[in-house]
């Protein structure tokens, strides 16, 4: 995951009875790995998803779901959120007759959408991939705050031999 990110509150899963059954559809042109967050606040990975592709799962309400880009490690959101609560099935079925209900549960598409970056963070990007190694940071004309910046920003890049 990014480390240039603030960490917030740890996030993990708690016990429910409330199922809930997503699709996580990546809308971004990057491959992303999903995560659960287990019971300890470990990610647990689900896989990753390519551009366009979507995976299936049946969570519970009250299990957090974060999406890491595959390559960067930058999180990225879910309803403008970088991590992701699903909501228990039957919410959508509130106030429904139970004659009108579905023959069977329908899925939620969940889209995996691009954060929205400043132009500072834009700009370090294109200058790391601009560096053959982290350690190039330090020879830059530029504040030392941002030299650590990017000096630490992921992905890492090996030291000369």
């Amino acid at each position: 995951m990014d480390e240039n990110q603030q960490r917030g509150p740890i996030f993990r899963s708690l016990n429910s009875q409330h199922e809930s059954f997503v699709r996580f559809i990546n809308t971004t042109p990057h491959a992303i790995t999903l995560y659960w967050m287990d019971y300890q606040g470990q990610a647990i990975s689900y896989g990753d998803l390519s551009p366009g592709d979507y995976r299936e799962i049946n969570t519970f309400h009250t299990h957090p779901w974060i999406f890491v880009n595959k390559e960067t490690g930058v999180r990225y959101l879910v309803d403008q959120r970088d991590v992701f609560f699903p909501a228990p099935w039957f919410l959508k079925y509130r106030g429904v007759r139970r004659s009108e209900l579905p023959q069977r549960i329908e899925r939620t598409n969940v889209y995996i959408v691009l954060p929205m970056f400043t132009l500072q963070q834009v700009s370090l990007r294109v200058i790391k991939n601009c560096l053959t190694y982290d350690s190039q940071a330090f020879l830059l004309d530029i504040p030392r705050s941002l030299q650590l910046e990017l000096f630490t920003m992921l992905p890492r890049k090996p030291r000369p031999s």
